[in-house]
């Protein structure tokens, strides 16, 4: 089993070596790396899964960090116009940085990760000038709609690049990415760099007590290399002259934290930042007491959603999966839910239709074959996050089976 990346041993905000390791994953592949028919015949690459508490910083994160290239390839299957919940989102999101900020046809917003291009479509009706930052072969989908989009990883180099060709930027968003990337430190000194004086970073992460608070462990995958909470990230931006000064929770991917920062006193401090940290300190996200509680509830969850799959296939009835999420490979391959269980994975996007689940190897089929007869009568929701959306949309559609909810108390829904 070849290994191509590096074992974290300090901290990747604070540096500090006072790192506990309280729940382990196991080994799993890339949690994106679906596979084509003929790949499954060959060796796929595992990768430790196992999350550490910083006991100084307070920092959740990876205990292991796979190369980017490994994870954020040409062949990226990862699109964001599928999910009409980030659509919204991000329609919302620079609706109000537009009206906020006041943003006109003189100021850039730069959009790292910008993936397909999506968040960047809702600056144009304002005319704001527009740059995405993405590395994967997900930019021609941005660049075939005209959206300005740079094929390259974000770092203090290219933001020197960006200033020179384009200017300064107003605003920077770098959604469901900013826990991504490695080498953090680099990336906010060029954030840092690429901001007007008054400009503003906006981050979205999965927040870290909705993480705890949800048994959210199917959102750990070797993309994420940090689970933010408020404080850690207040240290980062102070460590590069910067402060955040707004905080918001949303909703999307489970829950998430939405943060504003700037420059050093550039913008006042919104009281949010105070209540998110109170709010923080009375759950006991800087205890490491709550984390070994954490493993302990992690295993309990698996071992129930395992007992229920179990019961329905010895009852001889046929159970597929619904959707093929990056996080439902993390559950898949650490409860060892393979096609002796699930029969497919029924899925809308047609990147992923006619593929294999990395590990798993279950196969990805048009969401159609739900509604075929016989119809199975389970179905396990691996977008669970999304089960208030998707279980009626089903339905409507005319499935009939029960649907098998995994996190966080494993437990079937008629």
């Amino acid at each position: 089993m070849k290994e191509s990346g590096k074992i974290v041993e300090r901290c990747q905000i604070c540096d500090s070596n006072r790192l506990y390791p309280f729940l382990s994953l196991g080994h799993q592949p890339p949690s994106d790396a679906f596979l084509e028919k003929e790949q499954q015949k060959k060796e796929e690459t595992y990768y430790p899964l196992d999350v550490h508490f910083c006991e100084d910083c307070n920092l959740v994160q990876l205990g292991y960090v796979v190369n980017p290239k490994e994870l954020f390839y040409e062949g990226y299957s990862y699109n964001t116009k599928t999910s009409g919940e980030l659509v919204a989102n991000f329609a919302n999101l620079t609706a109000n940085l537009i009206k906020r900020f006041n943003l006109t046809h003189d100021d850039l917003a730069v959009d790292i990760g910008s993936n397909d291009g999506t968040l960047l479509d809702g600056f144009l009706k304002s005319n704001v000038r527009i740059l995405g930052i993405e590395p994967t072969g997900v930019a021609r989908l941005a660049l075939e709609k005209n959206i300005p989009t740079l094929k390259k990883f974000f770092n203090k180099e290219l933001a020197g690049e960006i200033i020179q060709q384009y200017g300064p930027a107003k605003i920077i968003t770098a959604t469901n990415v900013f826990a991504h990337i490695d080498g953090i430190h680099g990336i906010v000194e060029g954030i840092e760099k690429l901001l007007t004086e008054d400009g503003v970073f906006i981050s979205e992460s999965h927040y870290l007590l909705d993480l705890i608070e949800k048994m959210e462990y199917d959102s750990i995958y070797h993309e994420h290399l940090r689970y933010y909470s408020l404080k850690p990230l207040i240290k980062l931006f102070e460590m590069h002259g910067m402060e955040v000064f707004d905080v918001e929770r949303i909703t999307t991917h489970g829950g998430s934290l939405r943060v504003y920062s700037c420059k050093m006193g550039a913008h006042p401090i919104s009281d949010n930042v105070r209540k998110i940290i109170e709010l923080e300190e009375k759950f006991g996200l800087y205890s490491r007491e709550t984390f070994t509680k954490y493993r302990e509830s992690v295993n309990k969850s698996r071992e129930g959603l395992m007992k229920i799959l179990n019961d329905i296939k010895n009852g001889g009835n046929r159970i597929i999966g619904i959707g093929a999420p990056a996080k439902g490979n993390t559950l898949l391959n650490y409860c060892h839910i393979n096609n002796d269980i699930l029969d497919y994975l029924a899925e809308k996007s047609d990147l992923k239709r006619g593929l294999f689940s990395p590990g798993m190897h279950i196969e990805v089929v048009d969401e159609k074959n739900l509604f075929e007869e016989p119809q199975p009568p389970y179905a396990l929701v691996l977008a669970w996050n999304l089960k208030d959306i998707i279980i009626p949309k089903l339905k409507e559609k005319g499935f009939k089976g029960k649907f098998i909810i995994p996190v966080p108390t494993p437990h079937i829904v008629s």
